[in-house]
Protein backbone atom coordinates (compact mmCIF):
# COMPACT_ATOMS: atom_id res chain seq x y z
CA UNK A 1 0.00 0.00 0.00
CA UNK A 2 1.26 3.56 -0.20
CA UNK A 3 3.33 4.99 2.67
CA UNK A 4 1.11 7.56 3.94
CA UNK A 5 0.06 7.44 7.74
CA UNK A 6 -3.59 6.18 8.18
CA UNK A 7 -4.49 9.52 9.69
CA UNK A 8 -3.70 11.55 6.88
CA UNK A 9 -6.00 9.12 4.87
CA UNK A 10 -8.86 11.03 4.18
CA UNK A 11 -11.96 11.27 2.00
CA UNK A 12 -9.78 12.97 -0.67
CA UNK A 13 -7.20 10.75 -0.71
CA UNK A 14 -9.23 7.91 -1.49
CA UNK A 15 -11.22 9.66 -4.00
CA UNK A 16 -8.26 10.50 -5.80
CA UNK A 17 -6.91 6.93 -5.82
CA UNK A 18 -7.20 4.49 -9.25
CA UNK A 19 -10.32 2.63 -8.31
CA UNK A 20 -11.57 -0.28 -10.92
CA UNK A 21 -14.77 0.59 -12.04
CA UNK A 22 -16.60 -2.24 -13.96
CA UNK A 23 -19.41 -1.42 -16.47
CA UNK A 24 -21.12 -4.35 -18.50
CA UNK A 25 -24.59 -4.35 -19.78
CA UNK A 26 -26.79 -7.95 -18.64
CA UNK A 27 -29.33 -9.48 -21.01
CA UNK A 28 -30.64 -10.96 -17.30
CA UNK A 29 -31.41 -8.01 -16.01
CA UNK A 30 -31.72 -5.32 -18.67
CA UNK A 31 -29.91 -2.63 -17.58
CA UNK A 32 -26.08 -1.83 -17.30
CA UNK A 33 -24.30 -3.77 -14.29
CA UNK A 34 -21.52 -1.82 -12.15
CA UNK A 35 -19.02 -2.62 -9.64
CA UNK A 36 -15.95 -1.80 -7.57
CA UNK A 37 -13.30 -4.57 -8.21
CA UNK A 38 -11.58 -3.51 -5.03
CA UNK A 39 -14.41 -3.52 -2.68
CA UNK A 40 -16.29 -6.46 -1.83
CA UNK A 41 -20.16 -6.95 -2.23
CA UNK A 42 -20.70 -3.81 -4.28
CA UNK A 43 -23.25 -3.91 -7.35
CA UNK A 44 -25.54 -1.13 -8.77
CA UNK A 45 -27.32 -1.17 -11.80
CA UNK A 46 -28.68 1.56 -14.41
CA UNK A 47 -30.12 2.36 -17.54
CA UNK A 48 -26.99 3.81 -18.92
CA UNK A 49 -23.27 3.74 -18.62
CA UNK A 50 -23.37 7.14 -17.29
CA UNK A 51 -25.61 6.21 -14.55
CA UNK A 52 -23.94 3.66 -13.13
CA UNK A 53 -21.02 5.38 -13.08
CA UNK A 54 -22.41 8.14 -11.44
CA UNK A 55 -23.84 5.44 -8.78
CA UNK A 56 -20.75 4.23 -8.34
CA UNK A 57 -19.06 7.24 -7.63
CA UNK A 58 -21.42 7.40 -5.04
CA UNK A 59 -21.17 4.32 -3.54
CA UNK A 60 -17.58 5.32 -3.00
CA UNK A 61 -17.95 8.35 -1.36
CA UNK A 62 -20.84 6.62 0.98
CA UNK A 63 -18.18 3.04 1.28
CA UNK A 64 -15.38 5.35 2.09
CA UNK A 65 -17.03 7.95 4.59
CA UNK A 66 -18.92 5.20 6.21
CA UNK A 67 -15.42 3.41 6.56
CA UNK A 68 -13.77 6.53 8.53
CA UNK A 69 -16.47 7.27 10.22
CA UNK A 70 -15.67 3.40 11.86
CA UNK A 71 -11.92 3.17 11.80
CA UNK A 72 -12.45 0.36 9.49
CA UNK A 73 -10.07 -0.76 6.39
CA UNK A 74 -9.99 0.47 3.00
CA UNK A 75 -9.15 -1.18 0.54
CA UNK A 76 -6.89 0.15 -1.90
CA UNK A 77 -6.04 -0.37 -5.56
CA UNK A 78 -3.16 -1.56 -6.51
CA UNK A 79 -0.23 0.49 -7.80
CA UNK A 80 2.11 0.03 -10.05
CA UNK A 81 5.16 1.44 -7.56
CA UNK A 82 4.39 -2.42 -5.58
CA UNK A 83 5.20 -3.89 -8.80
CA UNK A 84 8.88 -4.82 -9.93
CA UNK A 85 8.77 -6.01 -13.46
CA UNK A 86 9.76 -9.49 -12.61
CA UNK A 87 7.82 -12.75 -11.85
CA UNK A 88 8.74 -16.45 -11.38
CA UNK A 89 6.66 -18.52 -14.26
CA UNK A 90 6.30 -22.39 -13.52
CA UNK A 91 5.28 -24.58 -16.27
CA UNK A 92 5.69 -28.42 -17.67
CA UNK A 93 8.43 -29.37 -19.20
CA UNK A 94 6.10 -29.66 -22.37
CA UNK A 95 4.95 -26.42 -22.28
CA UNK A 96 8.88 -24.62 -21.46
CA UNK A 97 9.72 -26.78 -24.79
CA UNK A 98 6.86 -25.42 -27.12
CA UNK A 99 8.01 -21.73 -25.44
CA UNK A 100 11.14 -22.30 -26.61
CA UNK A 101 10.34 -23.56 -30.20
CA UNK A 102 8.33 -20.48 -30.73
CA UNK A 103 10.28 -18.16 -29.08
CA UNK A 104 13.29 -19.21 -31.72
CA UNK A 105 11.11 -19.71 -34.59
CA UNK A 106 10.13 -15.90 -33.98
CA UNK A 107 13.62 -15.13 -33.31
CA UNK A 108 12.90 -13.72 -29.72
CA UNK A 109 14.13 -14.81 -26.66
CA UNK A 110 11.65 -16.71 -24.24
CA UNK A 111 10.71 -13.88 -21.87
CA UNK A 112 10.26 -11.08 -24.82
CA UNK A 113 7.88 -14.51 -26.46
CA UNK A 114 5.84 -14.62 -22.85
CA UNK A 115 6.03 -11.10 -22.67
CA UNK A 116 4.31 -10.42 -25.99
CA UNK A 117 1.51 -13.08 -25.68
CA UNK A 118 0.69 -11.59 -22.30
CA UNK A 119 0.31 -8.09 -23.57
CA UNK A 120 -2.03 -9.79 -26.45
CA UNK A 121 -4.23 -11.28 -23.76
CA UNK A 122 -4.34 -8.48 -21.64
CA UNK A 123 -5.75 -5.93 -24.23
CA UNK A 124 -8.17 -8.37 -25.60
CA UNK A 125 -9.93 -7.92 -22.05
CA UNK A 126 -9.55 -4.27 -22.35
Amino acid sequence: MRDIPMTKKNLDYYLNLPYTFVIDWSDVDGCFLGSISELERNMTCGQTREEVLSNLKEALISYVTTSLDNNMEIPEPLSIKDFKGSITYRTSKERHYKLAKQAKFHGKSINAFIDEAVAEKLEMRN
